[in-house]
């Protein structure tokens, strides 16, 4: 067993600083009990010899290495302080000549170590500490009876005062050092962390894109070669059209794919054009893009939004943002309602712009909703998506500095809500 797990016990450290502040103080603890067990045999053999004060001072170092291993740290060294500096004034007191006994040296370690012990972070315990190691020494020396400005005294008490001012600049000067140290430590292992972080949710997320775009992109070729198969032995013009309708459904939902994909990659490599953005023009952009898609002649739509507002943005992201959520409030209308409706609208709050899609549509499941921002995931069996437009939203909203939420219910329909920051 080390003298360190000794001093420790079996309590748990987290940080580095904390450890050196107990070791530290322990092993200050144990030289003071070094030298009071010293000098209590040698006052023993003294007739004229106290030994009972070092007595004392060693009982009370054994007590607080003991609080020490119980973890209670600090009152441990504030015991330990209070002792060194009383038992070294005591004996200053009663000695003859403590200039020639070198009885006052003991202030030195008893200030200096209070400040190498609580360190930059805690100064002021130290700083406390050494002026009462001070104020102690200056009572003890500064006796009538011993003091003289006219003799060395006087510039014994000057140089000991220096040497303790000095010694207190140096050891807070060099601990604020590893404080500043340890803090541009701790900030690279948490950009670390966070890069890791990055890299383990981008290889996952490369890992489901590689497989599900596989599937993706295969599934309509094999659609379309086995519909070519068919239109090759098919002799009536009519089914020819339909196969051939059905091979342009196939192209369509491949392009549409493939565009994702675009989006996606260029999402993720592109920095943010920030721009003044007129919000309602480009909305009226992308739903007139969206006219020949099935459905959309049924919608109804409310834009509560001024022609001149404006936010500084990214055009193109916040077009593919709308294009896939706009399409999805046409392609999952509710065929039961008498008015399909869609509502877009904005406000300010806070200090973001917080735009809300609301639409009647077939609504979303509520075991889904926090997951239909996944990566290729489908709330619907019927889905006409590949999974990826939600996860492009949420993933282009995010490279804005913004975010987006859903809330939803089957049959009632969906509100988005993303909210923009007012600088871009």
């Amino acid at each position: 067993m080390t003298l360190q797990s000794l001093i420790l016990g079996d309590q748990r450290i987290d940080t580095e600083r904390q450890k050196r502040k107990v070791l530290l103080g322990a092993y200050l603890i144990l030289t003071f009990l070094g030298v009071d067990t010293f000098f209590f045999f040698m006052n023993a053999l003294n007739p004229e010899g106290e030994p009972w004060a070092l007595l004392l001072g060693s009982l009370i170092s054994v007590v607080c290495l003991g609080l020490i291993r119980r973890g209670w740290i600090n009152t441990a060294i504030f015991l330990y302080l209070i002792r060194s500096n009383l038992v070294t004034f005591y004996f200053s007191l009663i000695d003859t000549d403590p200039y020639q006994t070198g009885t006052f040296a003991y202030f030195i370690p008893s200030s200096l170590g209070a400040l190498a012990v609580f360190g930059y972070g805690e100064r002021w315990k130290g700083i406390g500490f050494s002026l009462l190691s001070f104020l102690l020494f200056l009572t003890a020396f500064l006796d009538p009876s011993r003091f003289t400005i006219d003799n060395a005294h006087f510039y014994f008490i000057v140089n000991v005062s220096i040497v303790l001012l000095v010694g207190m600049l140096i050891i807070l000067f060099f601990d604020h050092l590893v404080v500043g140290s340890e803090r541009v430590i701790l900030r690279k292992n948490e950009e670390l962390v966070e890069a890791n972080k990055e890299l383990l949710k981008t290889n996952k997320e490369l890992d489901l894109f590689v497989y599900s775009a596989s599937h993706d992109l295969r599934a309509p070729l094999s659609s379309m070669l086995g519909l070519i198969e068919i239109v090759q032995f098919t002799k009536d013009p009519e089914e020819t059209r339909r196969y051939l309708e059905l091979i342009k459904g196939r192209v369509q939902a491949l392009d549409s794919f493939i565009r994702e994909i675009i989006d996606y990659s260029r999402n993720s490599r592109i920095e943010p054009k920030i721009e003044p953005v007129q919000v309602r023009s480009l909305i009226e952009e992308v739903i007139e893009q969206l006219q020949f898609l099935p459905g959309s002649g049924s919608m109804r739509l409310d834009i509560d939004l001024a022609r001149s507002w404006s936010i500084p943005s990214d055009k193109i992201r916040l077009k593919v943002v709308f294009d896939n959520i706009i399409s999805n409030a046409i392609k999952y209308r509710n065929p039961s309602n008498e008015v399909c409706r869609l509502r877009i609208s904005a406000k300010e709050k806070d200090q973001a712009h917080v735009i809300e899609i609301e639409d009647n549509g077939i609504g979303i499941p509520e075991e889904h909703v926090t997951k239909v921002f996944d990566m290729f995931y489908r709330a619907h069996e019927s889905s006409q998506g590949s999974g990826l437009g939600l996860y492009i939203v949420k993933e282009t909203i995010a490279k804005l500095g913004g975010s987006v939420e859903v809330e939803s219910q089957v049959g009632t329909g969906s509100l988005f809500r993303i909210k923009l920051p007012k600088t871009g």
